[in-house]
């Protein structure tokens, strides 16, 4: 029988703007010496809005600040300066200070395509992996990118993608693969990445579309345990649609798609996102879940929709944390 563990409500983000769309939760190392605290982004804060914010949670009082944005924002990456993140933000990436809530510096913006805006993305060695959207959730006309630090150079790696989302990045001695998600037709795939990073050499499914039960959103590497590395297998949210309570995440082994570990989320079945938390001295996972476009039958019996749910896991460690993203054109910017 696979391990099964049930979350328990642990953030209500208290209004329907913040409630509509969190996404993308990351433990926040350069913030504040000496605190836990949680990241993550309100994506827009309802149905018509094209404006969202990047909020920072106090993993230990529970307390939360709303930094509001001129945008909609996908994802953020900690920078090498203290409080500071990178952000994508709509269709640019644009360094943003926490401590301030003012946007600084843009450092590169992704095609003009007015239906897509950067969407999920992870920090490397070397730059940062995102992706966009198609805000109709209907055509291959986003993509995936490679930022890289140096030069603040652009590189689109792969095209034909739809809703381009979680992201884990593996190197070994020989080459580095990335684990990508492309929500809509419901793929997890592992690329192997041409040396540089810039292009796809090769590619595989983890599991075939049909055999995943609901769309495939954010991700994170597993920890080691259970006799497999760290990275041999991922913690995959799913937002699920259909006319239902509960929510899921699986841990899923990336070498044949076998299904390791279940995370059940009581009255949210949109759950968008995991981040691994050390709290209470154990290993727990965050989940971000949404109202996004739910029907009223659904949040009648969904009550948990838009909450941000904590759970037990298996494990003993976190999963490394990513890079620091080196600051570029950062005369700008107050020492740290």
């Amino acid at each position: 029988m696979i391990p099964q563990f049930v979350a328990t409500p642990f953030f209500d983000p208290s209004t329907e703007e913040l409630r509509y769309l969190p996404e993308g939760p990351r433990v926040l190392r350069n913030y504040h010496p000496g605190g836990n605290y949680l990241g993550w982004v309100a994506i827009q804060h309802g149905a018509g809005s094209t404006e969202g914010s990047l909020n920072v949670l106090d993993l230990e009082s529970r307390t939360n600040i709303t930094l509001p944005l001129k945008g909609r924002p996908g994802f953020f990456a900690e920078a090498a300066q203290r409080g500071v993140v990178l952000v994508g933000l709509d269709r640019q990436l644009a360094y943003f200070d926490l401590r301030t809530g003012r946007l600084l510096e843009t450092v590169a913006h992704t095609d003009a395509n007015p239906r897509t805006i950067v969407n999920d993305g992870v920090a490397v060695e070397g730059g940062v992996f995102f992706g966009t959207k198609d805000l109709e959730f209907k055509e291959p006309i986003a993509a995936l990118y490679f930022f890289e630090s140096a030069g603040a150079s652009l590189h689109t790696v792969l095209k034909r993608q739809t809703c381009s989302n979680g992201k884990y990045l593996r190197r070994d001695s020989e080459c580095a693969t990335l684990v990508d998600i492309d929500t809509a037709p419901k793929r997890i795939s592992v690329y192997t990445l041409e040396p540089q990073m810039k292009r796809v050499a090769e590619s595989r499914l983890v599991k075939p579309p049909e055999s995943l039960p609901a769309f495939p959103d954010g991700m994170r590497p597993a920890p080691e345990g259970g006799g497999l590395a760290e990275g041999d297998s991922v913690v995959v949210a799913f937002y699920n649609s259909a006319d239902l309570s509960d929510g899921l995440a699986q841990q899923i082994r990336l070498s044949d798609g076998a299904v390791l570990c279940e995370w059940i989320v009581p009255n949210s079945p949109r759950v968008t996102c995991p981040e691994f938390v050390w709290l209470d001295g154990k290993v727990k996972l965050i989940f971000t879940t949404a109202v996004e476009g739910m029907p009223d039958a659904i949040r009648s019996h969904a009550a948990g929709a838009g909450l941000l749910y904590i759970a037990d896991t298996p494990f003993e460690r976190l999963p490394a944390a990513p890079p620091f993203v080196p600051m570029i054109g950062d005369s700008f910017l107050t020492p740290a």
